[in-house]
């Protein structure tokens, strides 16, 4: 339970610090938390809320008892005051305040208002708004090079956007150096950004890069745009790594359950009555909705709960050699599990994963079951056959094809079994990409190579009768290439 849901009303703290140092001794501050926006269980709580004094919008971030404690807080409040001396756009940082019982600190800071992320604001601002924020987002980032500033843990929700001014946030993991940053240092720190961009907004930060960072030193801008994408494919096949293990376990996006019967890990945010159902008997949801697929291998079940489509796929039980033989290697349904994360982190659409269960009750491998969000659309075939000669959506969707071929790429995968009606359009026209049983990534490169061959020639196999298709799909993956 959050102390959103927990608090009836203002609470009261004691301020320890404050930039305003003449009001800081022993004051007292009364604080309103409206909105929880991040919970990390046992560790930190970020709210935001109001001081009762003046209702000055904040964002409040609450760090529980904990060995670390002292050391968190310490960092996020020197990050606020360092970014802000150096006169890099920041929140305002105002105080460090206790709970009377001495248990948790706040560091509270000034609340942006209206501030989104950089990727919602990439996504919902027209082209001329994404060019001003490219270029806000390369001058901010050369500026905080320059002043030997960079962000220890980049991602998107690190960097906000209020329409007219960007900020950098989460002080706390920011690292500061009394020196402009080295060019490693500054080659790391520009992969981490574009690796956490979505497609369309990397290529927009990216040529912003060539017009706003480093206007006085083209010789050194020109050696990190020619090292970027080694920079960028090495942190992605990292950053994969350390997310895909973060899928095995409980923490903010997921949570992990070891019963005596069964393993089982679902999407916090998933609709509670849906995964309790699901934990207590994955079979009887198995008899409800439509079959989509009978197999040996699998059966597919299409169902509605509360308004809203899933899929359940069951991986049935495999000859006992072949179990034997599986004994100690994972499951199909798990593998597909942390896959559809992997897909999603690398932006490329695929079904939303909701759980997964294997059953522990016997000796070998049991019955497994992947819970997937269902994607509306149309199979790749259908909806091309369906565009007839229309060619501006056929190129829209060989286009949309060619960026996750592109994604894949960085992520040194292989599909597996890429034929077209693994593909589906959606009504938004997005491409999504879905049954990863033999889906790989962080191919060594002749493996990455062999698989890579063998899933273009499996996608091209689909068009063997429409010569024209073949050729755009083709001259889609040569601008790709080059």
């Amino acid at each position: 339970m959050s102390l959103v849901e927990e608090s009836s009303g203002p609470i009261t703290l004691r301020v320890v610090e404050s930039t305003d140092q003449l009001n800081a001794a022993a004051a007292e501050l009364q604080l309103e938390v409206r909105e929880a926006l991040r919970l990390l269980p046992d560790r930190r709580e970020v709210y935001a809320g109001q001081l009762c004094s003046n209702q000055q919008a904040v964002v409040a971030k609450r760090f529980l008892e904990h060995p670390k404690q002292a050391r968190d807080w310490r960092r996020e409040w020197d990050g606020l005051v360092k970014l802000n001396a150096l006169n890099l756009s920041a929140p305002r940082p105002l105080y460090v305040a206790e709970e009377v019982d001495g248990s948790a600190i706040w560091v509270i800071m000034a609340r942006i208002e209206g501030a989104v992320s950089v990727q919602d604001a990439f996504l919902e601002g027209d082209s001329d708004e994404r060019t001003e924020l490219a270029q806000q987002l390369a001058k901010l980032v050369d500026a905080a090079h320059r002043a030997g500033v960079r962000q220890g843990d980049q991602h998107v929700d690190n960097w906000a956007w209020d329409g007219a001014r960007l900020y950098l946030l989460d002080a706390g993991s920011m690292e500061f150096s009394k020196y402009a940053l080295s060019e490693r240092a500054r080659l790391q720190d520009l992969a981490g950004i574009c690796v956490t961009l979505a497609p369309a907004a990397e290529r927009a930060f990216r040529s912003a890069i060539r017009s706003k960072y480093l206007v006085d030193d083209q010789t050194l801008k020109e050696r990190l745009l020619d090292e970027l994408d080694g920079a960028i494919v090495a942190l992605q096949a990292e950053r994969t790594q350390r997310y895909f293990k973060k899928t095995r376990r409980t923490c903010t996006e997921f949570v992990e359950t070891e019963a005596e019967t069964y393993h089982a890990l679902h999407l916090r945010q998933a609709a509670p009555e849906l995964i309790e159902a699901f934990l207590s008997d994955p079979e009887a949801l198995m008899l409800q909705g439509r079959r989509l697929k009978s197999g040996n291998t699998s059966t597919v079940q299409g169902f509605e709960y509360a308004g809203k489509a899933y899929v359940l796929k069951r991986y049935n039980k495999k000859p006992l050699l072949n179990r034997i033989r599986h004994l100690f290697s994972g499951s199909r349904a798990l593998k597909s599990w942390s896959s559809a994360w992997v897909l999603d982190m690398a932006f490329i659409p695929t079904a939303r994963a909701v759980a997964v269960y294997e059953d522990t009750r016997e000796r070998l491998p049991g019955l497994r079951y992947l819970l997937m969000e269902q994607i509306e659309g149309r199979i790749l075939p259908d909806y091309v056959e369906s565009c007839g000669a229309d060619l501006a959506q056929i190129e829209a969707v060989a286009e949309a094809f060619t960026q996750i071929w592109e994604s894949l790429g960085r992520l040194r995968a292989a599909h597996g079994d890429l034929k077209a009606t693994n593909l589906i359009v959606g009504p938004d026209g997005r491409l999504h990409l879905f049954d990863l049983d033999a889906f790989r990534f962080g191919l060594k490169a002749s493996a990455f190579e062999r698989g890579r061959a063998k899933d273009l020639r499996r996608f091209m196999q689909n068009w063997a009768g429409r010569p024209e298709l073949t050729e755009l799909f083709e001259a889609k993956l040569r601008e790709v290439s080059e």
